[in-house]
């Protein structure tokens, strides 16, 4: 794990960056693949709820996307919650083990692909890493605000550090290699993560990722160069950018975080297909296929994108097109590094 003691975290980022060749290739939809190797996710807790019921699934669609060509793949958590695995009857205690639980169970996966390839040279895959995820307050409540940022009397900074305080700091002490702030709504909660960081002496580098709907401001109405400013003006912040947005958009808002921000900037759709929230499912025939989604690759590339990979309803076909994609003309050989 590099963290951000010896140096800020957007030198770390950098530093697995240029040890990737230039670029790293993030995983995609985590709950698209466990639902397709049979887990049952109709519950509040989502795909967290495998953390609990089959962890050898989590670790099963790690593994998928290490083959794929990913170099992090990001932990289980995003909707687990300490508050969330309590209303289920597990104490504190259990609650907190239940985190640091999906941080060991990506860091298994990891190792498990290390040693599968410790006797080959695999093409482009270089540094392996760890991103704790960490989903937003209105994740939590599943009600479709994680997409409106709408939180109504919980809508305050303090409200919002106390919930994600504890969860934050056991994360952190699990040792992940970055800590990612996903599907972040308003800047409401982008400015208490940044307040969190600092107040729990994070050493870790994070990364802040936004998400769109009009392809101009967040999901809120909040201004997304507002939101940037934010994440860029923190130390502890090594990359900024937009996940669960579809890739249409994406060319736009990567101009604008330009505008204000030199860290990596990282880039992970969804697959174009529209949630609703009301009926907790996704609006089919509303995506692109994957050879259109990976179409874009290459413009995200020359707009500054480091980091690239998938979000909801993307699959390891769709990390291993991006991986093919990015690395067309290298014949570099390395083994992977932790």
């Amino acid at each position: 794990m590099v963290g951000t003691a010896g140096g800020g975290a957007e030198e770390a980022v950098r530093r697995w960056v240029e040890a990737g060749g230039g670029r790293l290739v993030l995983d995609g939809g985590l709950a698209t693949e466990l639902e397709a190797n049979g887990a049952d996710l109709n519950d509040p807790l989502w795909s967290a709820k495998c953390i609990l019921a089959s962890p050898h699934l989590i670790r099963k669609v790690h593994m998928d996307y290490l083959e794929a060509g990913a170099n992090i793949i990001i932990t289980a958590s995003y909707q687990a919650t300490i508050q969330g695995f309590e209303s289920k009857g597990f104490s504190k205690e259990q609650s907190e083990n239940l985190l640091t639980k999906s941080v060991e169970i990506a860091r298994e996966a990891r190792e498990m692909f290390l040693k599968e390839h410790l006797d080959q040279s695999i093409p482009a895959q270089k540094p392996i890493l760890v991103a704790a995820s960490i989903g937003s307050y209105g994740a939590y409540l599943a009600d479709g605000s994680e997409y409106s940022g709408d939180y109504g009397e919980a809508g305050t900074i303090e409200f919002l550090k106390d919930f994600h305080r504890r969860r934050l700091q056991v994360l952190a002490e699990a040792d992940p290699d970055l800590i990612a702030f996903e599907t972040i709504p308003n800047k409401l909660e982008a400015q208490a993560y940044v307040e969190l960081l600092e107040e729990c002496n994070i050493h870790i580098p994070a990364w802040f990722s936004f998400n769109s709907k009009d392809g101009v401001n967040i999901v809120s109405g909040d201004s997304l160069i507002e939101c940037a400013t934010i994440a860029d003006k923190c130390a502890k912040v090594g990359a900024v950018g937009i996940n669960c947005t579809p890739p249409r958009f994406i060319h736009g808002l990567i101009l604008s975080i330009r505008k204000i921000t030199d860290k990596p900037i990282l880039i992970y759709p969804n697959s174009g297909e529209r949630y609703d929230g009301e009926k907790k499912e996704w609006v089919e025939s509303t995506g692109v296929s994957d050879g259109d989604f990976v179409s874009y690759v290459n413009e995200w590339c020359k707009d500054g994108a480091a980091l690239i990979g998938g979000c909801c309803r993307t699959t390891p076909n769709t990390i291993r097109a991006i991986h093919r994609t990015l690395n067309q003309g290298s014949n570099t050989q390395q083994l992977p590094v932790a």
